[in-house]
């Protein structure tokens, strides 16, 4: 009889012992809040890794452990707004992903449609990432920010002549500006979905483009999520102008695989650090001051320059591009038309 009771005892505890290990995959230490600093964890969830999900989110508990106590903040272009080609969409998914992460709070106030990462639009109504960042600066927002989310890039591809490297630059300096405003702050990246738009001023494609972002991310230890890699928003079927803006459906779609890749690897936000990694400029960029400029390897170019056949002419102290004008130039007059060609009398 006693014999039977030890048998039964350990049954009940072997039962109690695998019911204790997470559902998700996550280390109970990780979960314990308790836990002492000098225990040795398990290791993280490995990069890109995705929960899987039934309807919208079944990862209840470490929504509330992860995000329950959080402030989020949302800067992306027009899919964070919700536009799916007619219109803007009142269930976008922040707002999906809100009711799934149930975090303490989340806005959504400074994603603007047509953004890019690079140029210098200041409002009515688009907000490059760089005046976008400012705004946010002006405010306490960041300082009352647990988690930014990152979601931009599209409209540099489709409508900019910024080159890649400048797009880099400017994606790293304005990661750089968020985290000394609020050196505790955490990120997490969102690459942009395919573009079906017939012409693109960028002179790279999608796939360069994802990969130049991913690189940014990555030398700050930020996870990076590409949603397409999860069957979301891969197809002009998926999206409301067959262009480049999703549906409803898709947009529940994206916001459930965000929410579900956030919880896999938010433990690895932990591992975000300065980014030291240097990324090189070569081609036209458009600077801070509205000004275009020409740059090979970092260096920008003054005087006179031929770039594919044409001539131009950058002002040695600005190095911004001179246009519409006369001038100047080795003992002879020029004229530079309106685009800043280079022109002699």
């Amino acid at each position: 009889m006693f014999s039977k009771y030890i048998k039964f005892s350990l049954m009940i505890a072997t039962v109690l012992f695998i019911l204790s290990f997470p559902k998700n995959g996550v280390s109970a230490n990780v979960l314990d809040p308790k836990t002492p600093q000098n225990i040795k964890l398990l290791p993280p969830v490995k990069q890109h890794r995705l929960l899987t999900t039934r309807k919208d989110d079944t990862n209840l508990l470490s929504n509330e452990i992860y995000f329950g106590n959080k402030r989020i903040l949302i800067i992306g272009d027009s899919l964070s707004v919700g536009w799916d080609g007619k219109q803007v969409l009142k269930n976008n998914y922040p707002t999906i992903l809100k009711r799934l992460l149930k975090p303490k709070s989340l806005n959504n106030a400074f994603s603007s449609a047509g953004s890019q990462i690079s140029g210098n639009n200041n409002g009515t109504p688009i907000f490059d990432l760089s005046n976008n960042v400012s705004r946010i600066l002006t405010t306490n927002i960041i300082k009352r920010t647990d988690i930014v989310v990152i979601e931009i890039g599209i409209n540099d591809l489709d409508y900019s002549r910024n080159n890649l490297g400048y797009v880099q630059q400017r994606l790293q300096a304005n990661i750089q500006r968020l985290r000394q405003a609020n050196p505790t702050i955490k990120i997490f990246g969102i690459l942009p979905v395919n573009s079906y738009m017939p012409v693109k001023q960028g002179d790279y494609a999608i796939n360069q483009l994802k990969r130049a972002l991913t690189d940014v991310y990555l030398s700050f230890g930020i996870p990076v999520l590409n949603v397409t890699d999860f069957g979301v928003a891969n197809s002009p079927a998926d999206l409301g102008d067959k262009l480049v803006h999703p549906t409803q459906k898709t947009y529940r779609q994206m916001a459930t695989v965000i929410s579900s890749w956030m919880n896999s690897n938010y433990i690895m936000l932990a591992d975000e650090h300065n980014s030291k990694q240097l990324f090189n400029s070569n081609g036209w960029q458009k600077n801070e001051s509205n000004q275009w400029q020409y740059a090979i390897n970092n260096v920008l170019q003054s005087d006179y320059h031929e770039i594919n056949g044409h001539g131009y002419y950058f002002d040695p102290k600005t190095k911004a591009l001179v246009t519409n004008r006369n001038i100047k130039y080795l003992g002879s007059q020029w004229y530079i038309n309106k685009v800043g060609e280079v022109f002699k009398h």
